[in-house]
């Protein structure tokens, strides 16, 4: 239990940081940024909840009240159903963006993202709207105090704990693990194709400076970060409920027990999944722990920062310049496009382009 209240703890300090960050104005406002700036607020509601089921264990907390009880249960099961259908929505956008580069620009900008969200939103919100009708406090005999359950007869109680169990388990664990089992392994496809593709079409130090300050790039890397997070941390999860269910008949004690540890520990391991995605940002982001930096540092070492970053970037234009093709590329740029009144392709500055 201190773990967990330690990976909650850290969970939500790192996803305030991750929203800060990608809401930042000097952040591009696009569309992934958005999936991501919700998968922010929705891993914190989670962990939120969390802890307040931790309080709750502890005598003389009355977390769970009459005004409470399925307000609690709402707000975690809607978090965790929004959380994880974002980010099928986020990765099937990043799929279809690598698969037509030429219209994605068009198909997935920010407005459109707001709408998915929402209607993700909306959704699962209806979806576990009744969570707020059917649960309140009643007097548990064996426990000798309030505790929330369900109401309702008592077929009523037991063909919900048929049903529902396995609505939820598709939702947050079965068709998430396919979908994006099939995406990741899509966008891998995707990706080393139209690496090789570069790789033949131009030489290897211009295709190497490319690939590392791509920003698509980055996003996608983010991206698979994420989602692997998530196969590695809720996959097992998604393997008991199905053990659980017709494998792992438990009639002893000991059974009782070892299936109680394992349940424990594998739920863990899923709460962890909405607590690092931060880490995760940083570690495959490169303009996101940029604008971290930017945001956070002390003045100093935001100065030092800046000088490393100007530095690496003169190098770099240093090492273009000395490579005969670069220059006369350049040389042949310039003049034909000394002519002011050529426009540019995306209305800003010749020869930049918006990215996705």
């Amino acid at each position: 239990m201190t773990i967990l209240s330690f990976v909650a703890g850290l969970g939500i300090i790192g996803n305030v940081l991750s929203l800060c960050v990608l809401l930042s104005p000097r952040m591009p406002r696009s569309s992934t940024y958005i999936y991501m700036a919700t998968l922010s607020v929705t891993d914190s509601l989670v962990q939120v909840t969390n802890i307040l089921f931790l309080v709750s264990k502890f005598p003389g907390h009355e977390v769970m009240v009459k005004g409470t009880c399925g307000l609690i249960f709402f707000l975690l099961y809607f978090s965790l159903h929004s959380n994880v259908v974002v980010m099928i929505t986020m990765t099937a956008e990043r799929y279809l963006a690598i698969r037509f580069p030429l219209k994605a620009m068009r198909w997935f900008t920010a407005r459109r993202a707001k709408q998915a969200v929402a209607g993700v939103l909306l959704l699962t919100l209806l979806l576990n709207a009744h969570h707020l009708v059917i649960r309140r406090m009643t007097w548990n005999d064996y426990l000798k105090e309030d505790t929330c359950t369900l109401t309702g007869s008592s077929q009523q109680i037991h063909t919900y704990g048929l049903v529902w169990p396995w609505i939820d388990g598709s939702i947050y664990c079965f068709i998430p693990f396919i979908s994006l089992v099939v995406f990741n392994v899509l966008i891998v496809k995707h990706m080393r194709q139209s690496r090789k593709f570069r790789w033949s079409n131009t030489r290897q130090s211009s295709d190497h400076s490319t690939r590392q300050g791509d920003p698509n790039r980055q996003i996608t890397m983010m991206l698979l970060m994420v989602t692997c997070a998530f196969l590695v941390l809720v996959g097992p999860v998604a393997t008991m409920l199905l053990v659980e269910r017709y494998l792992w008949i438990r009639t002893s004690p000991r059974e009782k027990a070892v299936y109680h540890l394992v349940r424990t520990i594998l739920n863990n391991l899923s709460y962890t999944n909405h607590a690092i995605n931060f880490l995760l940002y940083c570690l495959s982001g490169n303009r996101f722990r940029q604008e971290f930096i930017q945001l956070f540092c002390t003045r100093s070492s935001c100065r030092s920062s800046r000088e490393e970053q100007q530095q690496r970037r003169e190098n770099s234009l240093n090492a273009d310049r000395t490579s005969p093709l670069v220059s006369l590329t350049h040389s042949l740029t310039s003049y034909t496009f000394t002519d002011q009144s050529v426009p540019s392709l995306n209305g800003g500055t010749p020869g930049t382009f918006s990215h996705i």
